[in-house]
């Protein structure tokens, strides 16, 4: 194939716009939205914000608390760290790829995706970036909701429950929503502080419990029986950490310069989220080797074990690391079903999804066992993840990173351009994505389900590998069977 050359394209402005590059907007518009793509002039952040941006994140203990799963599920120190480090490898390999698409695009993952399963085939990534960040929405929130029912406990002998925890997560939540509904600005202007700050307290915490650690910890009863399939749990468990912020990434890059490197961007967000992530899930799993019983909430045990006035540092911060990661995954989901309902603005759509994060949380933290619920989401979470981060890198690799910007938000103007596929939906990318997460649940092995694949190869869950190979191999299968319209250059102009 040869190297596309442009074509002026229709745009609601009357500049012409050069294929692959975003839509020019009015100097002095702010465009922070599901549906436009973000103007050059504004997009002045660059890779290295991901050094802020994902510890920022993973410091927090709503990603801390992730940690203790290996832990959880019977394994020893030794075993849990290398679990660990294996699955943050791999996430990581998975996620990072993905930085290139807000650079091309202008727009979030979500909305880029439509290049690949059609205009409105990007609903898919819409619907998965809502139910992810509303699950990592809940368990940020149940943390941070906890450590405010720990502070008061101690400060004022508040009581303690699922009653006190309730009103303590509606506290976080509703702050938590505020910053969300403003957002990318106000995002980015707590990410610096709280980054560091929590990084501090982190290791604070490490050096708090070293005299009391036991390296040789080994663990107890396998939660699925052998050490090498709950190992795999373990790991799978992991990988998700990293991998689950894959539709959330273009948030972020579409703030970057178009002219940014690629490879800049991808090695940043990489190298930010691997170090973050092991580090964070580590000092979970540490932490959680030294707590007499995992049925009390996780935060409110670590209080109890370090010394007694660094106790209320941790809850306060237990509370205040929540609300970066938190509004980030709310503001993730606001802005991708705002360009399913494109007529209503950001903050009202914000709204609406604050409101129904707030009965998952409360569905999942109060009503469900929090960490069963939490080791079944984060397994199954990568039956669909997964296959649709493969659809989007082989779909890269065939469109050769050249995107049309503006045909990605036709879904809003009546349909057509060169994403519209049949009518609006990409079959080939549709088929693969299906295909790879229905193999993938077919595979899980967690404590709360067992798929018939897992049973036949006695036990080993092999759902993140499979999902994701079958359907990127699918995919690119199909598209090489019956090629994309859209990987097809535009025509130059005489």
């Amino acid at each position: 194939m040869t190297t596309t050359v442009t074509a002026p394209v229709t745009t609601p402005v009357t500049t012409p716009v050069t294929a692959g590059t975003p839509a020019v907007t009015p100097a002095g518009t702010s465009v922070d939205d599901g549906t436009t793509p973000v103007p050059e002039a504004q997009r002045t952040s660059t890779p290295g914000d991901f050094g802020w941006i994902w510890p920022s994140a993973q410091f927090s203990f709503g990603t801390v608390v992730l940690g203790a799963l290996p832990v959880i599920f019977g394994l020893g120190w030794w075993s849990s760290v290398t679990a660990i480090l294996a699955g943050v490898a791999v996430g990581t390999g998975l996620l990072a790829p993905l930085a290139r698409f807000g650079l091309r695009t202008g727009t979030n993952d979500p909305l880029s995706s439509g290049a690949h399963f059609g205009v409105r085939g990007r609903v898919i990534g819409n619907v998965l970036t809502v139910v992810v960040a509303l699950g990592f929405f809940a368990i940020a929130v149940w943390t941070g909701g906890t450590a405010v029912m720990v502070a008061g406990n101690r400060m004022f002998s508040t009581p303690t429950g699922s009653g006190a925890l309730t009103v303590s997560m509606l506290l976080t939540a509703v702050l938590v929503i505020l910053v969300a509904v403003r957002g990318h600005a106000a995002l980015v202007s707590t990410y610096r502080i709280t980054a560091v700050v929590g990084g501090i307290v982190l290791v604070a915490v490490a050096l708090a419990l070293a005299p009391d650690f036991d390296p040789g910890y080994a663990g107890g009863e396998f939660a699925l029986g052998t050490e090498l399939h709950t190992w795999l749990l373990a790991a799978t468990a992991a990988a998700t950490v990293p991998l689950s912020y894959a539709p959330f990434q273009g948030d972020y890059t579409r703030y970057m310069p178009s002219a940014t490197e690629p490879g800049r961007a991808v090695r940043s967000s990489g190298v930010a989220m691997f170090f973050s992530s092991l580090f964070a899930l580590l000092v979970g799993a540490y932490v959680t080797t030294l707590l007499p019983s995992p049925d009390v909430p996780w935060l409110q045990g670590l209080t109890d074990v370090v010394p007694g006035p660094f106790a209320l540092v941790v809850a306060l911060f237990g509370f205040a690391g929540t609300l970066p990661q938190a509004a980030l995954c709310l503001y993730a989901a606001g802005l991708s079903a705002n360009s399913v309902f494109w007529r209503a603005s950001r903050a009202k759509v914000t709204g609406a999804v604050a409101a129904l994060a707030l009965v998952v949380l409360y569905l999942g933290a109060v009503v469900y066992g929090a960490m069963d619920a939490m080791s079944a989401f984060v397994t199954l979470l990568l039956t669909v993840v997964a296959p649709w981060a493969a659809v989007l890198m082989v779909g890269y690799s065939l469109h050769r990173g050249r995107y049309t910007a503006e045909d990605l938000g036709t879904f809003a103007t009546g349909g057509g351009g060169r994403y519209w596929y049949n009518a609006g939906f990409n079959p080939r990318a549709v088929t693969a994505f299906v295909a790879g997460s229905v193999v993938g649940v077919l595979w899980v092995n967690n404590p709360l389900y067992v798929g018939p694949l897992a049973n036949a190869t006695g036990g080993v869950d092999l759902s993140l590998p499979a999902s994701f190979v079958v359907a990127a191999v699918l995919y690119w299968v199909l598209a090489r069977v019956s090629p994309e319209p859209s990987t097809r250059p535009a025509v130059q102009a005489d």
